[in-house]
């Protein structure tokens, strides 16, 4: 997905958007999945689900499950409440390079 500078995300890749969406319900049952790990692993490594939602325009409950999902596969870890935030960690780990490898060779071939 492309954003803004603002970093709101760009509608003139919406059919770039929604075949990553149907490619990721595809593989992984849920079609939040790829577009969540590709902005995870694009990031600092420390997320919030609030933060990402707002620049993904996925609501909180869904990505915060993704989120709980990468926790379950062992590719993040959840850091102790910050006052009401609840931020999450990326672990170093293989599949956040294949995300970032992949994800772009699909929607360029896609296009």
């Amino acid at each position: 997905m492309e954003f803004s500078a603002a970093g709101k995300a760009d509608r003139t890749g919406s059919d770039s958007r929604a075949q990553l969406r149907q490619r990721s319900k595809r593989l992984f049952g849920n079609a939040d999945r790829l577009e969540v790990a590709l902005a995870v692993a694009e990031s600092s490594g420390l997320v919030h689900a609030q933060e990402l939602a707002d620049r993904l325009r996925i609501s909180p409950p869904r990505v915060r499950a993704q989120l709980l999902a990468f926790v379950e596969a062992g590719v993040m870890r959840v850091l102790p409440r910050d006052g009401l935030r609840q931020n999450y960690e990326r672990i170093d780990d293989p599949f956040w390079s294949m995300i970032t490898d992949l994800v772009p060779r699909w929607r360029k071939h896609a296009g």
